[in-house]
């Protein structure tokens, strides 16, 4: 019975099978011609299950859901590459995370040990991980990455948005509602720098002649660049749609703006220097640089809300490859500090999913990541936040 039923199943016709295998055929053809070469004592031992796991996943985009959720099975059980869902026990490369939950921020450090910092909403890391910047209510602190605070600040508005310098530290940029303020790492000289900002977190980066330069957007839509020491704006482009996000290249000489519908490189004086041009259909859900390169990793969602995927831009002339393919929004790409690993943030899963790259070489994931920051509860709150992965000491 067994076997009959086997032959049946694999005689039976799959509607539409002709234009489906057309077209996983064009995408594995490209994928081929893009493929990075490797050495034969690596590619050796694992290449047939790695093409036929592939075959499956792309297959499978060219199926209807039921279909898709078959071969994503089969994907998971072939592929020597993608290992099954783990409890947080260690992060794939070194460095601590930081991430923030309903019951607060807290540091994960490489072998999977977890600290709670406080009774914060939002947390950024210093330079080279020696403080935390964390805000709360009309509370600015700066904590110790083993919870206990240096230095607090308060303002009669609610604080948001904190941003420290990068090394050697010496400000901190915050929002005071729809206020960008200015204080030095210390605690000191908090001074009022732009009124009238959007809800979005500034990008700082250091001038190699030592002039902070800080990254910002107006609620009308511009993106300014200022001199903060100089107290003087540097230049500015005006973007169309609301600005979600804003991000410098690790040379500083090249700033992300991120909207739903686009992803916008500039340089000085406000050049427009690469705009991405999305998946049809899609909109951006989250965007980060690669550590020492300029490529870029970006989630985009169906306007249904149902399918996402990463792409990894990797030059400004070519083109993007996907790299990650999920149900439901993917949140919180945050590269490691060696530029190996991207940690994706995936709700309706509860997992994270850290890729190898180049080339997706290895798949690891944790599961249950509600359940790890909520000790003692049911795992039932919000998807926790990945603010940044640090530098390792």
């Amino acid at each position: 019975m067994d076997r009959e039923l086997r032959i049946l199943l694999t005689e039976a016709p799959v509607p539409d099978e002709r234009d489906a295998e057309l077209r996983a055929w064009n995408v594995v053809r490209a994928a081929f011609e893009e493929r990075e070469p490797e050495s034969p004592s690596r590619r050796l031992p694992l290449r047939p299950l790695v093409v036929l796991a592939a075959a499956a996943a792309l297959v499978a985009a060219a199926l209807s859901p039921a279909g898709r959720d078959a071969l994503d099975s089969i994907r998971a059980r072939v592929s020597g590459d993608d290992e099954p869902p783990v409890a947080l026990t260690r992060l794939p490369a070194a460095g601590p995370l930081l991430v923030v939950s309903e019951s607060g921020p807290w540091v994960v450090r490489t072998d999977g040990s977890k600290r709670l910092l406080g009774d914060y909403d939002d947390a950024s890391w210093s330079p080279r991980g020696r403080f935390v910047v964390a805000t709360g209510g009309q509370r600015l602190t700066a904590v110790e990455p083993d919870g206990d605070p240096r230095w607090q600040l308060t303002r009669p508005e609610t604080l948001a948005d904190a941003r420290w310098s990068p090394f050697p530290g010496f400000r901190i940029a915050y929002r005071a509602e729809d206020s960008l303020r200015i204080v030095d790492g210390n605690g000191t000289d908090d001074s009022l720098l732009a009124r009238g900002v959007a809800s979005v977190a500034p990008a700082w980066r250091t001038r190699p002649e030592g002039e902070y330069v800080l990254a910002f957007a107006d609620r009308r839509g511009v993106v300014r660049v200022a001199d903060v020491e100089a107290l003087r704006e540097l230049w500015q482009v005006t973007v169309r749609g609301r600005i979600d996000g804003l991000t410098w290249s690790g040379d500083g000489r090249q700033l992300l703006v991120v909207t739903r519908r686009s992803l916008s490189v500039y340089a000085e004086p406000g050049r427009l220097v690469r705009s991405i041009a999305l998946p049809s259909g899609t909109h951006t859900t989250a965007a980060a640089f690669r550590p020492g390169t300029g490529e870029i990793a970006y989630a985009v969602m169906s306007e249904a809300g149902e399918v996402s995927r990463v792409l990894l831009a990797t030059s400004p002339r070519g083109g993007s490859r996907p790299v990650f393919n999920g149900r439901g929004p993917l949140t919180d790409l945050v590269w490691s500090p060696n530029g190996r690993w991207l940690l994706i943030g995936w709700p309706d899963a509860d997992q994270w999913v850290f890729l190898r790259q180049p080339g997706v070489r290895r798949i690891v994931s944790v599961e249950s990541v509600r359940r790890e920051f909520d000790p003692g509860g049911t795992g039932a709150g919000s998807f926790p936040r990945v603010t940044g992965w640090c530098c390792v000491p």
